[in-house]
């Protein structure tokens, strides 16, 4: 009796752990886990160059952005797309040179490719320099060497394929400064000229020595970046370096004579990358604002000429024979240009549409759910019922999404640009809808966004441009478009979040600023916005964190957000902490935080969020947290109840179970 008394329980003990199983399996895949795929979509071409091989054969090589990026190459003479291969561990490439040997180097995020244009191989070479991002600017040195810039420590880089990867720069091309954005190697006297960011200087290095001579500082002009740099030789007994200064406030051009060591010529806003010289002339051709110039520099009026229309922003130019100017814009398009009789033949290239990362998303007035492209711009939508996903070309990278009364309202990076989009409506690039409301003067990333429907107001909170601290609340009137900012609300921080709790304005700020600056605060805030006397009503800190992201409305009717890596709960009326968990922590300061965590407080009772690239659940009853799964960033709760959140370019979603 007593054995089979074991027996029944033993089975019922298995029976037990058996079930357990089987809910939890079942739990797995009925909260299902679907992915909807890409959402954004470009044709985004950014470093681009001509190239001849050994039998003078000539082609076109360009890197579209994508997740890979690819390298594309064609036959200049057909058009034909000769070379379609992917760019492992890089979205993107800022630039590519060609040296002395006929190998193309391509820049990516923090390594380098060489295309060697004789085999047709491709080789990654790796990471150029430990803990560096993003390399910009490449250009040719002697002996099949080149040279790079690189974020985040602003160094400069050697490459030579018999001894790989060295530093030249001896740390940051100038103290303080994060991005080397901007170089180039003067054959002559065997010096690099490099251009910084944030804030813009213009260096003279000596890679041997490692010696640094700062030039122009007294220039006013320079400011934020000295975007890029191209060097033209031998013109009227100078050697020129074509300068491009990129800002909030403005863009311009200068030509720095090296021998005179000063600005010779200063120009509205020119493609670097398309300067060519005419070859036995002091005559110089560029792109700029769609349109091909003249630079004469024999003329003492050194007035730039117009020859003729284009499309876009030249990325390459080359001389390919008497009066025969040819280049390659982001249009996609090859322009053989007859500089003598001021006409030009058109070819368009079959550049393939690519996905982009996801940058934000948002579930839209009509239904769908709306999705904006990282750098690339662009705008998706994906319909939760049909499945149909739908492109929307044409505006740049937006950092947050709202809506109200039919319209979505976008906040656009760069000079935190503001757009509205009646969805009743067909979308028409420049035809007003989506139309350009206007920009946040001295602002640069509106990524908060919240509306006050009763009172027909849309607020954006901001981050400033690079280089900057002091963000921005701006009120937005959507009857008449009419727009007040108030800036540096609290003092050098950026407001990052926003949230409409039951007519409060709570908001949360982040002691970075735009880009290569350092922090003058010490702990994010959190604050109420008096949208009426237009002013901070009080301010809070919650311990020692760096910022306040996230904000929404939970469990028990409180704020909750994220302190850095922290979850907490907060009553606004005792401005009190009333709980916290620590799920992240970060190792130390990093470049910047503007967006940290990101939650939901969904129908069954449970908040749902996102947090360094992971997707958790949390019961604030029970105080029980769980990781749902890995690869998974911002966040939605969609009216159909299912959690929405991106993972690179793909859309996914998630099924909770009910409570």
């Amino acid at each position: 009796m007593k054995e089979q008394i074991n027996r029944v329980l033993k089975y019922f003990t298995k029976l037990y752990f058996a079930l357990l199983l089987l809910f939890s399996c079942i739990e797995h895949s009925y909260a299902q886990f679907q992915n909807h795929g890409p959402q954004v979509f470009a044709q985004a071409v950014q470093a681009s160059h001509f190239v001849k091989d050994k039998a003078g054969k000539e082609f076109l090589f360009t890197v579209v952005r994508g997740m890979p990026a690819r390298l594309l190459g064609y036959d200049i003479q057909s058009g034909v797309k000769v070379l379609d291969t992917a760019l492992v561990g890089t979205d993107g490439s800022w630039d590519m040179t060609l040296t002395t040997d006929n190998i193309l180097y391509i820049a990516g995020n923090g390594k380098i490719y060489a295309f060697d244009v004789a085999d047709n191989t491709l080789k990654d070479l790796g990471k150029v320099l430990p803990n560096q991002n993003v390399v910009w600017d490449l250009h040719p040195g002697i002996d099949g060497e080149i040279y790079g810039g690189t974020y985040p420590d602003a160094l400069v880089f050697k490459y030579g394929p018999n001894d790989g990867f060295t530093e030249v720069s001896n740390g940051p091309i100038y103290t303080g400064e994060k991005y080397t954005r901007s170089l180039i190697f003067n054959k002559k006297d065997k010096h690099i000229y490099a251009g910084t960011g944030s804030n813009a200087k213009f260096i003279k290095l000596d890679p041997a020595s490692q010696e640094k001579v700062s030039l122009l500082i007294d220039e006013e002009d320079l400011e934020e970046f000295v975007y890029d740099l191209e060097i033209v030789y031998d013109v009227n007994g100078d050697d020129l370096i074509f300068g491009f200064i990129n800002s909030n406030k403005t863009i311009k051009s200068f030509v720095y004579s090296i021998q005179k060591d000063q600005i010779v010529l200063k120009l509205p806003a020119i493609d670097i990358k398309s300067i060519v010289k005419a070859p036995h002339t002091n005559k110089v051709y560029y792109t700029a604002r769609s349109r091909v110039f003249e630079l004469d520099f024999e003329d003492s009026n050194l007035e730039p000429v117009e020859l003729v229309k284009i499309k876009g922003v030249g990325k390459a130019g080359e001389w390919v024979g008497p009066g025969k100017y040819r280049v390659f814009t982001n249009s996609k398009n090859v322009y053989l240009v007859d500089v003598d009789q001021r006409t030009a033949a058109v070819k368009e290239l079959d550049v393939p549409n690519s996905p982009i990362l996801i940058q934000s998303i948002f579930w839209g007035p009509d239904d769908k759910i709306w999705s904006a492209g990282y750098l690339a711009g662009q705008h998706g939508t994906f319909d939760p019922y049909t499945h149909e996903h739908k492109e929307y070309p044409g505006l740049h990278q937006t950092e947050g999404m709202t809506a109200m009364d039919g319209k979505m309202y976008f906040g656009i990076y760069t000079k935190a640009r503001m757009y509205s989009y009646d969805v009743n409506k067909p979308w028409e690039i420049g035809k007003e809808n989506p139309k350009f409301i206007g920009e946040i003067s001295g602002q640069d990333r509106p990524f908060a966004l919240a509306i006050r429907k009763k009172n027909k107001e849309v607020l954006f909170g901001t981050v400033p441009p690079y280089g900057k601290l002091g963000g921005a609340i701006t009120h937005l009137n959507t009857i008449n478009d009419s727009v007040e900012i108030f800036q540096n609300i609290i003092h050098n921080q950026s407001i990052v979040s926003l949230l409409n709790n039951e007519g409060k304005i709570i908001g949360g700020t982040s002691i970075s600023g735009g880009l290569g600056i350092y922090p003058t605060e010490k702990k994010g805030k959190i604050f109420e916005w008096d949208p009426h006397l237009k002013k901070v009503l009080w301010t809070d800190s919650i311990s020692d964190y760096w910022s306040i992201s996230g904000l929404f409305r939970g469990p028990n009717g409180n704020v909750w957000g994220f302190a850095d890596g922290t979850l907490f709960e907060y009553d606004i009326d005792r401005r009190e902490v009333l709980y916290t968990l620590k799920v992240y922590e970060y190792a130390k300061y990093p470049s910047h935080i503007w967006r940290n965590g990101m939650g939901v407080y969904h129908p069954n009772g449970l908040i749902y969020f996102t947090l360094a690239d992971r997707l958790y659940s949390f019961d604030a009853v029970a105080k029980k947290l769980e990781k749902i799964r890995d690869n998974a960033s911002l966040i939605l709760l969609g009216k159909d109840e299912k959690i929405y959140f991106r993972n690179g370019v793909d859309l996914w979603s998630y099924q909770p179970l009910d409570r």
